[in-house]
């Protein structure tokens, strides 16, 4: 039936025609179509816009005789939803003012001294719950006709090497890392690194340069600096954590602040009007 509708509507008329003519009814509620014409795009073809109004059509009809049924079937008391769609309407409403006014209003520079200040200041609340460290190291096939050259530049502390080291692993295809100034978390670096390690504060202490083989790779690994866990996070690793930080605060800072302005604005304006509550 409905396909038959729709071709009906397509063959009378066109989809942009403004007359608000009824295409269906469930009780009191109406569609018309105008609203149905409203969702068919404009360069749809005959048979997609009839496909997409059947399927409007009968999902509107759907939807009205369920809530049809649920008006006459559900308890009066699950049928006051008054106060939730207002408490809802004004949570959404307050949101995107707040949005907007953070949007508008929040000073996002945040200086490195005054990071590096809000560090100082909350140094017991910054202990490492990780093991962390800075790492280089890369992996090759282990009979690569490269490892010798591999080995040498990557062992070497000279400038120029490191870059022959890392212009070789994309020569012959090896994976690597190397961030100077990055941290990185253990458990992060073991899922790139197939090491075995039960003791990590001892393997960190005792190791700083680890070559071995498995699964037909060689792996070659160099740890520069490390920090065990329980100890105090280094200001580098807790840069970006503390700038959102501070950021949140300045955030909340300036939505009190609107707040409270707001208030007072209309406590001195009259607006508030607040009657004792004493019989």
């Amino acid at each position: 039936m409905l396909g038959v509708l729709s071709s009906i509507l397509l063959g009378s008329c066109k989809w942009n025609d403004d007359r608000a003519e009824l295409i269906a009814e469930i009780g009191d509620k109406q569609l018309t179509r105008k609203e149905v014409s409203d969702i068919v795009p404009d360069n749809s073809t005959e048979q997609d816009s009839a496909s997409l109004a059947d399927h409007y059509i009968h999902d509107w009809i759907t939807k009205q005789l369920i809530i049809s049924k649920a008006e006459s079937s559900l308890p009066e008391e699950l049928l006051t939803f008054e106060e939730l769609i207002e408490n809802y309407r004004s949570s959404l409403l307050i949101y995107a003012f707040e949005q907007e006014w953070v949007r508008q209003k929040l000073d996002t520079v945040i200086s490195d001294q005054e990071i590096e200040q809000y560090y100082n200041d909350n140094e017991s609340n910054f202990q490492l719950k990780d093991y962390i460290l800075k790492v280089k190291f890369c992996a090759l096939a282990a009979d690569s006709k490269q490892a010798a050259a591999m080995k040498k530049v990557f062992g070497s502390a000279k400038p120029e090497d490191l870059v022959k080291w890392q212009q070789l692993c994309v020569d012959i295809g090896a994976s690597y890392y190397y961030e100077e100034e990055e941290w990185m978390k253990w458990d992060d670096f073991i899922k790139q690194i197939p090491l075995e390690v039960y003791d990590v504060a001892g393997f960190l202490k005792k190791k700083n340069v680890i070559e071995f083989e498995k699964d037909n790779n060689l792996y070659l690994i160099s740890i520069m600096e490390y920090q065990l866990a329980g100890s105090k996070s280094p200001l580098s690793f807790e840069h970006d954590k503390i700038k959102s930080m501070i950021i949140n605060k300045r955030k909340l800072k300036l939505l009190e602040d609107m707040r409270q302005a707001i208030y007072t604005k209309a406590e001195q304006d009259g607006d508030i009007k607040i009657y004792s509550i004493k019989k």
